[in-house]
This record gives structure tokens, C-alpha cells and sequence, in this order.
């Protein structure tokens, strides 16, 4: 898929560049190499990087099981911030999601405004929270739901 300047892929990542990204955005919690291969790999894993030209952009990885799924990281970096990469990769996520599934949940942090306006401007509603959820530094996430059949 290409939205506007960015180009989404799902296959041929490179694991060790997202896992750098990953780890960059979110710190020592971040994602290993292996992490977004095994989540890549297994059955309703969807993987995807944006890319400007050969510059990675941006990161979403999640799964789908039976009627619901998770998105489980997000990542934009820095210099391509406010460039609507995070917008390319969560329509291209949510496209990929199979029709029987119901509803896609994320942690986000209480903090992160940006995230939460975007994840809200797709139907995302707050469902809860879960208390001292990130580490570095620790901070509790709100627990966002879409409902896909609504």
C-alpha cells in the first residue's frame, strides 16, 4: 500500500531496524529483533513498517485471534512525527484485520496526547486503565478499544 509519500510493507522486514526504532521510541521495553519475527511469523500476526525512500519511518505490530485482536507497539520516529505515518500504518493494520473479528484493543500511554487524538479519530474509546503499565518511565496506559462491527 502507498500512502502518500510512505510506503507500507508486511514482508521482507528487517527485524534488528525495527527492533532499533522500537527500542528507541519506547526505551529499554522495547521490542527485540526476535519479538517482531515470532510475532510476524505466528498465525494472526501482522507486522508492517512505513518507509520513506529507504528511511524506516514508522512500526505497528499486533495479532488477531478468533473474534478479537491487539495492536501491541506502535512507532513513529522522530523526524517523521506529525507526518500522518502513524495514520498510513493503523489504516493499513486495520485493513489487514479479518471481517469475523469484533474488537482491536492498545495500551497507550496517559501522557502520549498525540496517540491517544489518533487512535480516538478512528473510533477508539477508553475502556480502562492499567496502573504503573510502562517502566521506563512509569506511567499508566489507557486501555483503548475499537469496535469493528459498530
Amino acid at each position: 500500500m502507498n500512502n502518500s509519500q510512505f510506503s507500507i510493507l508486511n514482508s521482507q522486514l528487517d527485524y534488528a531496524a525495527l527492533s532499533a526504532l522500537d527500542k528507541s521510541c519506547v526505551g529499554s521495553d522495547g521490542w527485540s529483533p526476535e519479538d517482531f519475527r515470532s510475532e510476524a511469523e505466528k498465525q494472526g500476526g501482522i507486522v508492517l513498517a512505513a518507509y520513506d525512500g529507504e528511511s524506516l519511518a514508522g512500526l505497528i505490530a499486533g495479532f488477531t485471534a478468533a473474534d478479537t485482536g491487539e495492536i501491541l507497539t506502535v512507532a513513529t520516529a522522530p523526524q517523521y512525527r506529525r507526518q500522518g505515518v502513524a495514520k498510513a500504518l493503523l489504516t493499513e493494520f486495520l485493513r489487514l484485520v479479518p471481517n469475523d473479528v469484533e474488537t482491536i484493543a492498545l495500551e497507550v500511554r496517559q501522557s502520549n496526547a498525540a496517540a491517544i487524538g489518533l487512535y480516538k479519530s478512528f473510533g477508539f474509546e477508553k475502556a480502562g486503565v492499567r496502573k504503573r503499565f510502562y517502566r521506563d518511565p512509569i506511567e499508566d496506559a489507557d486501555i483503548m478499544v475499537l469496535n469493528c462491527k459498530g
